[in-house]
């Protein structure tokens, strides 16, 4: 759209569908050619405002000063090809905010950026935002990450926190049937480890599992690796290389595997870490943490 000014001044009066709204000033054409600013996003609101089109500035109401500033920073950013830090602004603008209109200028920008947590935090009970139509797509958004975590949640119920061990069977590498009930809930930590020797991030986390396992087997630590492996000799020429002194079971049946199904494992390296009942205690403990879970337990 466009109005004329008069003696530097001007109104822009419309009907508006929504009772938040910015006005953006697009920059003129000669003021992009001596690179200077000239653009500016302010508040549609009834407060004068007296806006500095080649510098950028804007003097007016606290909401159209605000809002300004951080558009120009953003647009700064962006210029430098620096989107993490436009985001970073952006998302620092909408959680500094959260009791007043701002949500709905920043939130549809960068809904998709934002985590679980902070969306739940902008749509808040009574949130003055919360049905604005501007703020549809990010609690559309809001409800599918809601979902993928009950999804998650739901995956993850065989190896719950606080839920005892579900008992198999699988062959050790002599080719014996053995259950895990045989080391789990008799009375020492178990360490289930699922994992396959063509798995890289497997490989390179074992020199960190051994580590534990030699500090730890003496004062009450077991550990009991499920192997996802189907070539039976890759299997056992991994466990000699890397040094795995502990107890290794398999039905060499890859993904297929008994361990996979029972315990919904979908990505490996992966484990669950038992207490001296069988009960489930912590799981997908790996590098410091994993040494510093186990440094807790037997420091008691």
């Amino acid at each position: 759209d466009s109005v004329k000014v008069k003696r530097g001044k001007w109104k822009y009066e419309k009907t508006l569908p929504a009772d938040v709204h910015t006005l953006y000033i697009a920059p003129f054409e000669s003021l992009k050619q001596d690179n200077k600013k000239g653009v500016v996003t302010i508040m549609a609101d009834s407060i004068p405002t007296e806006i500095d089109l080649i510098e950028g500035t804007v003097k007016g109401s606290k909401a159209s000063v605000t809002i300004s500033t951080i558009f120009q920073e953003m647009m700064s950013a962006m210029k430098s090809n620096n989107r993490t830090d436009a985001l970073k602004l952006l998302r620092n603008a909408t959680m500094g905010n959260l009791d007043s209109m701002f949500p709905i200028i920043f939130v549809p920008m960068i809904h998709e950026a934002l985590s679980l947590k902070d969306l739940q935090k902008i749509f808040y009970t009574g949130a003055p935002y919360e049905n604005h139509p501007s703020m549809q797509k990010a609690k559309e958004h809001l409800a599918k990450l809601q979902k993928e975590q009950q999804d998650m949640a739901s995956s993850q119920a065989p190896r719950a926190i606080g839920k005892m061990f579900t008992d198999i069977a699988m062959n050790d590498t002599t080719g014996q049937q053995r259950r895990l009930s045989e080391w789990c809930g008799k009375g020492r930590y178990v360490l289930v480890d699922f994992w396959a020797s063509w798995c890289g991030p497997c490989r390179a986390e074992m020199p960190n599992v051994s580590k534990c396992y030699e500090k730890y087997h003496e004062k009450g630590l077991d550990i009991v690796a499920i192997s996802f492996d189907m070539n039976k000799e890759a299997w056992l020429r991994a466990i000699r290389t890397m040094n795995m002194p502990w107890v290794h079971l398999s039905d060499l049946a890859g993904w297929d595997s008994l361990g996979a199904k029972t315990y919904n494992i979908r990505g490996i390296p992966a484990n669950i870490l038992l207490d001296k009942e069988g009960k489930i205690i912590a799981i997908d403990l790996r590098g410091d943490e994993l040494g510093e879970t186990l440094a807790e337990i037997f420091s008691e």
